[in-house]
């Protein structure tokens, strides 16, 4: 990628993300599977427990960062490929609560966030400038590819910040 998005291609909803993304977000995004793969060897328990009342457990977080990486992606497949239909916000609270998360084996979640990850690798590095450059509304804002690309790892960072934080084995 040649460039940054600039504030126009993005909701301002996600300036942090942006930010929190390096100047090679497709190399971020690669270095964020060694930080999945962690969570693989923490216990069951500890990662079906949230860290405090009202907060996500690791397992959740992890789940949500998989519907995450689903829903950009497809933004970015979807507009990238020149179909600029609007596409809807998506309700993370309502996914969490209704993903059984803490239910499911960690190696489990953490599998399929990495393939998940790896195939958005896969489609980033796909595209062109041109592709980069093509836009779609999401959640009733416009949002280019090139910002969607950024946005994803910038959004995990603030996870994994968190996780860290909550599970030493993480850091």
């Amino acid at each position: 990628m040649t460039h940054r998005p600039v504030p126009s291609e993005y909701n301002s909803y996600y300036e942090g993300y942006v930010s929190s993304a390096g100047d090679d977000p497709i190399a971020q995004l690669e270095q964020q599977i060694v930080a999945f793969e962690k969570a693989r060897g923490l216990d069951e328990s500890a990662a079906s427990t949230p860290p405090a009342p009202g907060e996500w457990t690791l397992k959740e977080v992890l789940v949500h960062l998989c519907d995450f990486e689903r829903m950009f992606s497809y933004r970015a497949l979807r507009f990238s490929r020149g179909d600029a239909t609007p596409v809807e916000a998506f309700e993370q609270d309502t996914y969490v609560a209704t993903s059984g998360a803490n239910r499911r084996p960690l190696s489990e979640i953490v599998d399929e966030l990495v393939s998940l990850r790896r195939a958005t690798i896969l489609l980033a590095r796909s595209l062109s400038e041109e592709m980069l450059d093509r836009a779609g509304s999401a959640g009733g804002h416009p949002v280019t590819v090139r910002a969607l690309i950024f946005i994803t790892p910038g959004h995990s960072e603030g996870h994994l910040a968190d996780l860290r934080r909550d599970h030493r084995e993480l850091r």
